[in-house]
């Protein structure tokens, strides 16, 4: 085991295994959708991506915070948070309605929007889905300390700041 005491010792290691901050977070997020993939497969899921899951779980933590009952959103909300185009949201949006996940229902006061929310199919999936979730943090900071937490999360925070 790498002890993380000093840069020498990450700097060993990087050059080790991989160069950049970029191809490392590449690398976790490759073996993080693979893993959502095998979870999901072996929940049943076969027809639907990390991306389709993605949205479940979205849509699955969409509550009101008085009544905490599960609120629709727009494509619009939802493309925002998975950080796709609308031509993207609109492909994975039509397979699960065709899979029967989600419904989709039109704005009556402003027909350019629909209302994306989970079928009871859909809603069946969310304990599945909050399990997956933990499982994957669990994964992600296996042997870490609460601090070492907290400073990860930070830091990769900030990177992504950087871009915004």
């Amino acid at each position: 085991m790498i002890k993380w005491n000093n840069m020498e010792n990450i700097e060993q290691s990087q050059e080790k295994k991989l160069t950049t901050i970029s191809s490392l977070i590449a690398q976790i997020q490759s073996d993080a959708n693979n893993y959502l993939d095998s979870q999901l497969k072996k929940f049943g899921l076969s027809e639907i991506t990390t991306s389709h899951g993605y949205i479940l779980f979205i849509l699955s933590k969409n509550k009101n915070t008085e009544t905490q009952k599960l609120e629709p959103m727009t494509m619009k909300e939802i493309s925002k948070r998975i950080d796709k185009n609308k031509s993207t949201m609109t492909v994975l949006i039509d397979k699960l309605l065709k899979y029967g996940y989600i419904i989709r229902e039109k704005n009556n006061t402003d027909t350019r929007y629909s209302y994306i929310s989970l079928s009871e199919k859909g809603k069946s999936f969310i304990p599945e889905m909050e399990r997956i979730s933990k499982e994957l943090s669990e994964k992600f900071y296996n042997g870490f300390s609460e601090d070492e937490k907290k400073t990860v999360f930070y830091l990769l925070d900030k990177i992504l700041s950087n871009f915004n």
